[in-house]
């Protein structure tokens, strides 16, 4: 086996798509759609954006002229299947999107596609990582968004990764990405109050990474209760992260060894990801 071979097989096990195609062209809801880039391809999920091939004389409706298909897992995993695992991420996130449907700047559901895929409506914007110039009301609107997914007794979760807060070209903030976020029921006594604990804990951690944004982008705009608000570490992100944060230097240690070692495939689709550009991995060594 030569190295090449040694190098894109690394690489597809660290895909949700390894060596299986996507498809390029798409028809939802009566209209076609052609790959224009791909986003994302992480361990979890392919993220590709669509355009609509048709003119708006072509059709009575004008469907959307750009789309997202979000593919999850669908490869094995070292010879473990894991399309169990990739049919079970979209379930639940379409179920969360479905939830959110009255919510205009959260993604909006548009289709299924296959077991393990689902599409919705593009949206134009740029994300807290470009360091977009932001309007004074951004984190004022945005902290309403969240309420909002609160009211559902939805806690967001991923709020830390500012790639899933968006500028758009309205100037309005957007949330992305509800991959691991949780519904919790509304359950019988005695478990209503066990499941109102931990959702109420959820959300104020999710409070917790705003005023942690809004600190580094607005941090002018913010009254001294927010800024040590934004400051106090839970229990709960104390504890994850002495937990998880060893586990991600291990990763990228081992990233950054396959990179350096040339045994891991690198091209644009993965260095425009912040989680798999090789400098953050050259970073964290030292």
């Amino acid at each position: 086996m030569n190295n090449n071979s040694i190098k894109s097989g690394i690489t597809h096990q660290l895909r949700a798509w390894g060596r299986y195609k996507w498809p390029h062209q798409i028809k939802i809801a009566g209209h076609s759609y052609q790959q224009t880039k791909v986003l994302k391809h992480d361990f979890f999920a392919l993220t590709a954006l669509y355009e609509c091939l048709e003119t708006a004389s072509q059709s009575y409706k004008k469907p959307p002229a750009k789309i997202v298909l979000k593919l999850a897992r669908r490869s094995d995993f070292l010879g473990m299947p894991l399309g169990w695992l990739g049919r079970l991420i979209t379930e639940h996130e379409i179920s969360i999107l479905t939830r959110l449907e009255h919510i205009q700047q959260v993604p909006r559901f548009l289709a299924r596609c296959g077991d393990t895929g689902f599409t919705y409506e593009y949206i134009e914007g740029q994300s807290l990582d470009e360091n977009p110039p932001l309007p004074n009301d951004f984190f004022n609107r945005l902290e309403d968004i969240l309420r909002k997914i609160h009211a559902c007794r939805i806690a967001y979760i991923d709020l830390n990764k500012r790639g899933n807060i968006l500028l758009g070209h309205d100037n309005r903030p957007y949330i992305i990405d509800f991959q691991i976020s949780y519904h919790f029921p509304s359950l019988p006594f005695p478990f209503r109050q066990i499941s109102d604990f931990i959702l109420k804990g959820f959300q104020r951690e999710d409070f917790y990474h705003l005023l942690k944004h809004k600190r580094r982008y607005a941090g002018h705009l913010m009254e001294e209760e927010q800024i040590d608000a934004s400051r106090q570490k839970s229990l709960w992100i104390r504890a994850h992260r002495k937990t998880t944060r060893p586990l991600t230097r291990l990763r990228r240690k081992i990233l950054h060894f396959l990179f350096r070692t040339d045994r891991l495939i690198i091209d644009d689709i993965a260095a425009q990801n912040p989680e798999s550009n090789p400098a953050r991995w050259e970073n964290s060594q030292k």
